[in-house]
């Protein structure tokens, strides 16, 4: 018997990542007064969170290899949802650049948007333990995007801009063509959602072409208000 969503387990967790976030936040803000230590403290967690994400494709495929060899090989390492994908792009791109990086305007929306529908619904508890290390690992990461992002915004080293929108739409593009690679090429099963929605009882709802609209839509209204208020305060 598995605990399903919103286990007791689940609701700590999310209260505890709630408030290990802001706590984080306010310490970051207080001691990290200077662009290095920013620099520092997002490179940390930008390790973290590469850590997490590497644990979790390797248990994850482990599993998949052990349950069903004959589809399933190491090969499956390769991140093939839209998650594990951002997770490993977000924290190589964070360690790499950690300011004025122009992949955050796609990845930092992409990554909030999936770690925040997948810390309040982790369908995964549905077939797994909480304590499960591919569940644990999977929380783990989609938490470290949303601090990630959060921090980076606090910190200034990522700006939304409306005039670097098209970012968005153009990954997003780059995450299916990656997809259909792997379909075609590698043999993964439904990788990217592709033919798969996130959710079998809401199939139009959560496609991969619906979450584009609607995320792209989202992304774009965050930007222009950012944007709006940058310009409103440098004309002061």
């Amino acid at each position: 018997m598995y605990p399903g969503v919103y286990c007791t387990e689940h609701i700590v967790f999310l209260i505890l990542t709630a408030l290990v976030i802001a706590a984080g936040l306010i310490l970051v803000r207080k001691f990290a007064d200077t662009e290095k230590k920013e620099r520092i403290v997002i490179r940390a967690s930008a390790a973290f969170l590469l850590f997490w994400i590497v644990l979790n494709r390797t248990s994850v495929t482990c599993a998949q290899i052990a349950s069903d060899p004959k589809n399933y090989s190491w090969i499956n390492l390769i991140p093939y949802t839209f998650c594990g994908l951002a997770s490993l792009v977000y924290s190589i791109s964070a360690l790499i650049r950690p300011k004025d990086n122009p992949i955050y305007h796609f990845i930092s929306y992409f990554g909030c948007f999936g770690g925040t529908i997948t810390m309040f619904y982790p369908d995964f508890l549905e077939t797994q333990t909480f304590w499960d290390v591919r569940s644990f690992s999977g929380l783990m990461h989609h938490a470290l995007m949303i601090w990630l992002t959060l921090l980076v915004l606090s910190t200034k080293h990522f700006r939304p801009d409306i005039r670097k929108i098209w970012i968005y739409p153009l990954g997003y593009c780059a995450v299916m063509t990656l997809g259909l690679f792997e379909e075609e090429v590698l043999g993964f099963i439904q990788p990217m959602n592709i033919g798969a929605p996130l959710l079998s009882s809401a199939p139009v709802l959560t496609s991969w072409y619906t979450i584009f609209a609607a995320s792209t839509a989202v992304a774009a209204v965050i930007a222009l208000i950012f944007t709006l208020a940058d310009r409103k305060k440098a004309a002061k």
